[in-house]
């Protein structure tokens, strides 16, 4: 039923036929079946009324919200400022306005290949599309000159009209203020720090400008316990690259970002100028504040200290054999042409081989390595394409191809210790030990080896693990001790596989005299001091394939047989006690009395 006003405007009524007034005079835009609900007229124009109704409460006019049902003035005079503000601030509003939303695409799993669409509040920013474009150029090492790409401008407007690209300098500009504020971070990090920092430093060269770079990195332990690595310089150095240039460039990048005092090493790869190099610098930095006085301050890349091993190895007996090969990766790969009949070839000849032919880097064994590897499974179609082809010439022999082979199978465990070494996510120092004690124990095996090359390859190499091994299975064995699980039942375990009676005995001495050098220079820095007269050694108990897991699994015997031992503890009570309140008080500690960031790299 419906009744009419005096202007004849019809109005629904309820169902006591009570007409409900309204406080204008134009027709409504909709009804509701809700006697308390007041229609929407052509007169409410603003946007804000999709997003709530009228409603009459007692004498007064509200406006109910449709998401959260609150109830705000509604009438005539009220206006509608104080709606908009509510929606903005609405806590079960999803959306704000189709026009500030966006389209997102989600999967449940990576495996899910349909998206769910979801519609969502977005809201565009010039500066973060600024900030993100300075990004991109720096990770993608894009020219900056991309900018004013007219093709770039034009996709740039194409996925945000509302973007500005910026120029050329501004966007340089963007660059060196992400450049410092990363900088602030890294230093905001290291000063937070409380223990030593080590570094490692490499030159590098840039192939089209043949210019020297200096990179230096920092690795230390943060205050939640976790090793973090950061490069905190790269820097151009001039010609020529003598030691004194080097060690001025080093001390520099040092001093800028106040480390003199919180070093405990510097690892650098193993030639001439960087030992002249760091005799400099030992000299240049304090004293007492370096690690046991500097005995430690020159570390050799571990890494690289694998690759002089194996070349020196591979140098002596197969150097001919290997260049061979080399020369004939470099014949089969010079061209499109002959890399495409090399692999007609070898789909008739060796079919089940899909490898591509890979040549090596001089300075990287184990891209020698894998370029012998592959080649090896190709050697019946070397000697055919060199029936059929008369410019390849001086293929490898037989005799090659037989040594090269057997000296593979040897070399598989330096390949695995060397991706480990070198790899992206490095594992820590206590896990490095079993792995360098395994291959001297591998090298010694081989000098049982039938052939005399292999023989000879084994004698070479363990002069060169000998050289330059005994400061690093040092530290590693210290972390080894401090590692829980093995203490120094690990030590005594593979130092007994690897020496006699008499070298056993010195060796295990050497590694417990460093670790309890170190206890006492931590201690005396937190005022906990341990005179050494009274120091004891520690419990070495007795001690009674060639791969990793075969030797863990006899160390869990060895644990179990030398139980009784208490092997890998303390006979003198007042240094174990020390250690433990060393431990203790690491978190209070000041920061040059934090533990050393070691670095093994």
């Amino acid at each position: 039923m419906t009744s009419k006003n005096e202007n004849n405007a019809s109005v629904p009524t309820s169902a006591s036929n009570t007409p409900i007034a309204i406080d204008d005079d134009e027709s409504p835009l909709e009804t509701n079946s809700d006697p308390s609900l007041l229609p929407i007229t052509s007169r409410h124009t603003s946007a804000v009324w999709s997003d709530f109704k009228r409603k009459r409460v007692g004498d007064v006019i509200k406006a109910e919200c449709n998401h959260c049902s609150k109830l705000l003035a509604g009438g005539s005079k009220a206006g509608t400022t104080h709606l908009k503000d509510h929606i903005k601030i609405c806590p079960k509003r999803v959306c704000q306005d189709l026009r500030q939303t966006r389209m997102f695409g989600t999967k449940k799993n990576l495996n899910d290949k349909n998206d769910t669409m979801t519609l969502a509040p977005y809201e565009f920013h010039q500066e973060d599309g600024r900030r993100d474009l300075a990004e991109m150029i720096i990770s993608h090492e894009y020219p900056i000159s991309m900018v004013e790409h007219i093709g770039f401008r034009k996709y740039s407007k194409t996925l945000q009209p509302g973007f500005k690209v910026p120029s050329r300098n501004t966007t340089r500009k963007d660059i060196m203020k992400r450049y410092e504020l990363e900088k602030e971070n890294v230093a905001t990090l290291l000063r937070k720090a409380k223990g030593k920092i080590a570094l490692t430093t490499d030159m590098w060269t840039a192939d089209n400008q043949r210019k020297g770079y200096m990179a230096v990195t920092s690795h230390f332990i943060d205050n939640t316990w976790k090793l973090q690595s950061r490069i905190i310089r790269f820097l151009y150095v001039p010609a020529p690259h003598t030691a004194e240039v080097l060690a001025d460039a080093l001390k520099e990048s040092i001093q800028s970002w106040n480390l003199d005092l919180r070093l405990s090493s510097i690892t650098v790869d193993n030639c001439s100028t960087n030992d002249a190099m760091m005799e400099i610098l030992k000299g240049v930095f304090p004293y007492g504040s370096l690690l046991l006085r500097g005995d430690f301050f020159h570390m050799r890349c571990c890494a690289h200290i694998l690759n002089l091993i194996v070349q020196d190895g591979l140098s002596a007996v197969v150097s001919n054999g290997v260049q061979r090969i080399r020369d004939s990766v470099v014949f089969w790969t010079a061209s499109d042409k002959r890399v495409q009949r090399f692999e007609q070839v070898a789909k008739q000849i060796t079919p089940e081989c899909s490898r591509k032919l890979a040549l090596d880097c001089k300075t990287r064994w184990n891209s020698t390595y894998e370029m012998l590897s592959i080649a090896t499974s190709y050697k019946e179609l070397f000697v055919v394409l060199s029936a059929r082809n008369n410019l390849y010439k001086n293929p490898p022999t037989p005799e090659d191809w037989e040594k090269v082979e057997k000296i593979c199978e040897h070399l598989e465990v330096f390949s695995k210790t060397t991706l480990n070494f070198s790899g992206t996510n490095y594992p820590t120092a206590n896990l490095y030990f079993p792995k360098i004690c395994a291959l001297r124990i591998a090298i010694s095996g081989w000098l049982l080896s039938p052939h005399d090359y292999v023989r000879k390859m084994a004698d070479i190499m363990l002069q060169k693990y000998n050289k330059y091994w005994a400061s690093v299975n040092g530290l590693m064995g210290v972390a080894t001790i401090l590692d829980p699980r093995y203490k120094m039942a690990l030590i005594r375990f593979y130092f007994a596989k690897n020496f006699d009676e008499h070298d056993f005995e010195i060796e295990v001495s050497r590694i417990s005299d460093l670790l309890r050098r170190l206890v006492d220079e931590y201690g005396s820095k937190m005022g906990k001091t341990q005179g050494s007269s009274n120091q004891q050694a520690f419990d070495l108990g007795s001690s009674s394939k060639s791969n990793e897991e075969t030797f863990m699994q006899e160390f869990a015997e060895f644990l179990q047989q030398d139980k009784d031992s208490n092997c890998g503890e303390f006979k003198d009570d007042k240094y174990a006690k020390l250690v433990g309140e060393l431990e203790e008080g690491f978190e209070t500690c000041d920061i040059d009395s934090g533990t050393s960031g070691l670095c093994t790299e």
